[in-house]
């Protein structure tokens, strides 16, 4: 990845981390535990899924694409 790509996700996900904590419960942001058991929960449930998605949609255009030529 290129430098400017880096910093355009890192901003990116800057965005996403201020979102995602805005919906968190205080209650999940008091220990250390509580607050990497949440990123973790985050993570799987919305960020992953987000990019699996994408990848996935992705490869089918790319092989549709393969197909009709």
């Amino acid at each position: 990845m290129r430098p400017e790509e880096q910093a355009i996700v890192k901003q990116k996900l800057r965005e996403v981390a201020e979102i995602l904590y805005k919906n968190t419960p205080s209650e999940e942001l008091k220990t250390f535990e509580t607050v990497e058991l949440s990123v973790r929960e985050h993570l799987l449930e919305t960020v992953a899924r987000e990019v699996g998605n994408f990848f996935f949609n992705q490869q089918e255009a790319r092989v549709q694409e393969e197909n009709e030529k």
